[in-house]
């Protein structure tokens, strides 16, 4: 239940960021991802309530890999320079940023 309650809410925060941040680049789907990992750090240490809600529900409809690996592929197609630099930001940073969040407790 406390799954379905957070999902619809990260489903459409994500909608919104994406529609103001996407471009030529995807600068939104990058920031999600990123923000996404920092915020399941800190979510993490939560008790299986608060986790189900945001971490689950919230921040798994939120967070997207499937949007992730289409625009991997565009860009790829598209520039390939700028396709290296998104797979490389997002996966270097986004374990990163969660590792930061979880081990200072943020």
């Amino acid at each position: 239940m406390y799954v379905a309650i957070g999902a619809p809410f990260g489903a459409m925060l994500r909608y919104y960021i994406s529609q103001k941040m996407n471009g030529n680049f995807p600068y939104g789907t990058l920031f999600i991802n990123l923000l996404g990992a920092l915020l399941l750090g800190i979510v993490a240490r939560f008790d299986m309530t608060t986790m189900l809600l945001l971490g689950t529900g919230f921040l798994g409809a939120f967070t997207t890999f499937s949007t992730l690996n289409v625009e991997i592929v565009k860009l790829y197609e598209t520039n390939k320079k700028w396709c290296i630099f998104y797979i490389t930001i997002t996966y270097i940073f986004g374990p990163l940023l969660y590792l930061f969040a979880y081990t200072f407790h943020l």
